[in-house]
């Protein structure tokens, strides 16, 4: 967890854990599998592997580079994953470019639809051997989701992780009105909000969609939080918590840890 952002509301202390502006590693969380013989298994020549559950959400296409590690060339198939609120026939398309001028996405190599699905997925893409479907060393991939808006939201898996099998650099794409634009991820503070009526107070926070929140309290600063309860954000990464009529304390305070 990284260190914890406060806020000091009357007698609520609210929380997150993350750190505003952060910059994150600009890979997304992906495997590529290439046949080395016509007899051979599958093996990995790339690969991001899974870290933290964060989630860029956009509707523009978003690619990331690709440098393969061994010598098989021959394309087996490749895994991602992503996240959607909501599900859409043929809404997800998954492209493949090769290395154009200025390492950005050139040339499109292969291009497939598939289906949204609700909560999102691990997506396998796999193919028997074919001595036609060379991959270069060094190409680009790409994932494109339909439907996003009012409150849908869909987007690829950030892990924040280097490519532990080949490697990537630290730097996405996304298309904005026709041209790509270097992206740069970042993770941001989750926002919180409260509100007082008579003894109760509701408050709540803004943080990814279905991720885990604690709500903790003390009665002095100097104390050890104990967890009330623990909630899970929405489909849009609301959460709200209201507590109960006070009892004779003199103060509390309560926060909420957004992992």
């Amino acid at each position: 967890m990284n260190s914890v952002k406060t806020c000091l509301v009357g007698a609520v202390l609210l929380a997150g854990s993350a750190v505003a502006d952060s910059s994150l590693e600009g890979n997304f969380q992906a495997s590529f599998y290439v046949y080395g013989s016509p007899t051979s298994s599958p093996s990995v020549a790339y690969s991001v592997p899974a870290g933290k559950n964060l989630s860029y959400f956009t509707g523009n296409e978003v690619p990331d580079d690709v440098d393969l590690a061994g010598r098989g060339r021959i394309f087996a198939g490749v895994s991602f994953e992503y996240y959607a609120n909501y599900a859409l026939d043929d809404g997800l398309v998954f492209r493949m470019y090769e290395r154009g001028n200025g390492n950005e996405p050139g040339d499109l190599i292969y291009s497939l639809a598939l289906d949204v699905l609700k909560e999102g997925a691990v997506v396998s893409i796999s193919f028997a051997y074919n001595a036609a479907n060379v991959v270069p060393d060094r190409f680009f991939y790409s994932v494109q989701v339909a439907g996003t808006g009012a409150g849908k939201v869909a987007g690829l898996i950030v892990p924040d992780r280097d490519a532990s099998v080949g490697d990537s650099k630290d730097q996405a794409w996304e298309k904005v009105n026709g041209e790509w634009e270097k992206l740069e991820l970042s993770e941001r503070a989750p926002k919180v909000r409260y509100e007082r009526h008579g003894k109760r107070n509701k408050f709540g926070v803004n943080h990814r969609p279905r991720s885990r929140v604690r709500v903790e309290t003390v009665g002095h600063l100097n104390e050890t939080w104990r967890m009330v309860t623990e909630l899970e954000t929405d489909d849009n990464g609301d959460v709200e918590y209201e507590t109960p009529e006070e009892e004779e304390d003199d103060q509390k305070f309560y926060r909420m840890v957004a992992d």
